[in-house]
């Protein structure tokens, strides 16, 4: 059997798309029992694979997995994985790569399965919890002040950091449906932080963003300069902040 042919074989059923009696079949052209010891060795395979699959997603998507299990149970996740991959095959060398696609796909598929509206949602803050963790750190360009290379605002319809953090015997069925800008970084020690921006911060994100300063800042939103000073003091603190002198 030629390479093309081999990987041609036994890619669907690597990909859970093909069971194992159909690739056996279309590997050797004989059933299962005819090559008892080959057939054994492609089946521990093909479980490998499996959880390796499962894997990615429970690990980048915990709390997207307990959102299913509580409402779905087990047959539930394991639908929503298999209907993933079906649509999105693991192809990246890097295995988290893979799900890199879940919060869109959950756009479509939630509401066919009778999932939360909110699951998508929190589906893209724990890709991006992700993102910003292994994010490549990149130099200060120039000598203005300015965001970290690792910061990023994104926007969402309901309180998913709140009920994320709070502990799991108090927490509410869903989110509050609230608008919220959630802000990620790396701290300076490399850790990854996020939390919901408040509005201190984000007129002092912007002011940095636009070079402008923090004086005409709180002039413009009628706000005192002493709190948006300390505000950006705290930004710098942790890292959302580069290029101020150190006070």
């Amino acid at each position: 059997m030629k390479l093309r042919e081999f990987f041609g074989a036994i890619t669907p059923f690597l990909q859970g798309e093909a069971s194992h009696r159909e690739a056996v079949q279309a590997l050797y052209g004989v059933p299962a029992q005819a090559r008892v010891t080959d057939a054994r060795r492609l089946a521990l395979y093909g479980r490998m694979c499996q959880r390796h699959r499962f894997e990615v997603l429970e690990g980048l998507y915990p709390h997207c997995v307990r959102a299913v299990r509580d409402r779905q149970g087990e047959e539930g996740w394991a639908a929503l994985v298999e209907a993933y991959y079906r649509a999105h095959p693991m192809r990246a060398a890097e295995l988290n790569a893979n799900g890199a696609h879940l919060p869109e796909f959950l756009t479509h598929y939630a509401p066919a399965k009778g999932l939360p509206e909110w699951l998508p949602e929190l589906a893209d803050v724990e890709w991006w919890e992700w993102e910003v963790l292994v994010a490549p750190d990149r130099e200060q360009e120039g000598p203005r002040p300015c965001l970290a290379s690792t910061v990023d605002l994104r926007p969402y319809r309901h309180d998913l950091v709140e009920w994320m953090d709070a502990e799991p015997s108090a927490r509410a069925d869903a989110p509050e449906p609230r608008a919220s800008l959630v802000l990620f970084w790396r701290d300076p020690e490399g850790n990854f932080r996020r939390g919901n921006a408040s509005a201190l911060e984000l007129h002092v994100i912007k002011a940095v963003h636009a070079g402008k300063g923090l004086d005409a800042t709180a002039a413009e939103a009628g706000l005192p300069v002493e709190d948006l000073e300390a505000t950006r003091a705290e930004l710098i603190a942790s890292g959302v902040l580069l290029g101020f002198a150190a006070p």
